[in-house]
Formats: structure tokens, C-alpha cells, sequence
């Protein structure tokens, strides 16, 4: 088999790859006791942070996928199991009736203020082995994101 690395550890892909999994399973790890998945979190700390941002503003499903970066398809289905646990209620949206619009519950709000407090310590936790290049190390990933 040919490759152009001598070693896997030499390819960034695989080495972005690794780290990523063992970040996620910290995550995983840390979002348990709250019994919400990465995705959930995610999705329910971005309709929080979104509806706190501007609340005259109808928060949509499609908004709310393209600020976390997720497919709406995705973002509908981790929906209906936040609105199922009470984390989220949908309704149609004033003025779109294709459209609904996404507000968190009194219980969605203060789990995700509790959840985004726990990702916080576990990210500080891994990336403190970063040092002092943890803000160089977000600009290589803002570059990558572009």
C-alpha cells in the first residue's frame, strides 16, 4: 500500500481525526448525567443563545441549522426528541406557514445554561494541554473552517 506518509501520526486528516474522536468522547462523557447527546446540546444551547440574541425575532428551524452548521433534516429530527423531553416547544410562524418557529421551555433554558457550563469545563480540560497556543490553535481551525 503506498502513501505519502511514512508514519499515520505524519497526516493531519488522520491526526484531525483522532483528536476529534477523543474530544467527542469527552463530550459524550460530560453530557451524560444530563442525559443529552452532543447533537441535542448543540442544537438546544444554539436555539437558547439564538432566541437570547433578539427575541422579537421568529427563530426558525432552518436558522437554527445553519448557525450550528447542521443539516436541517438532522436538525428536525433532534428537534422532535427536544420537543418530546419538554426542552422545546415548535409553532407556525406568524407570517410563514411552511415555517415554524423554535423557543425553548423554562426546563430547555435552564438545562442548556446547565450543559453549556459543563462543555466549557470539559473543552477547557482538553485544550489546556494546548498551553498558551489554545488562540493560535483556534485561528488554524477558523482558517480550516473557511
Amino acid at each position: 500500500m503506498s502513501s505519502s506518509f511514512k508514519d499515520a501520526q505524519d497526516s493531519p486528516g488522520f491526526l484531525l481525526w483522532e483528536v476529534t474522536n477523543l474530544w467527542q468522547r469527552r463530550i459524550r462523557q460530560a453530557l451524560e448525567p444530563l442525559a443529552l447527546t452532543h447533537m441535542q446540546f448543540v442544537i438546544l444551547f444554539s436555539c437558547q443563545w439564538l432566541s437570547c440574541q433578539d427575541d422579537s425575532v421568529a427563530l426558525t428551524q432552518i436558522q437554527l441549522a445553519q448557525h450550528a452548521r447542521i443539516d436541517v433534516n438532522v436538525t428536525s429530527q433532534v428537534l422532535r426528541v427536544l420537543e418530546q423531553k419538554g426542552y422545546v416547544v415548535r409553532r407556525m410562524h406568524p407570517t410563514d406557514m411552511r415555517a415554524k418557529v423554535i423557543v425553548p421551555t423554562p426546563e430547555g433554558r435552564d438545562l442548556a445554561l446547565r450543559a453549556v457550563k459543563v462543555v466549557e469545563a470539559a473543552d477547557q480540560e482538553f485544550f489546556s494541554r494546548l498551553g498558551g497556543e489554545t488562540n493560535h490553535f483556534i485561528q488554524l481551525m477558523r482558517q480550516l473552517r473557511a
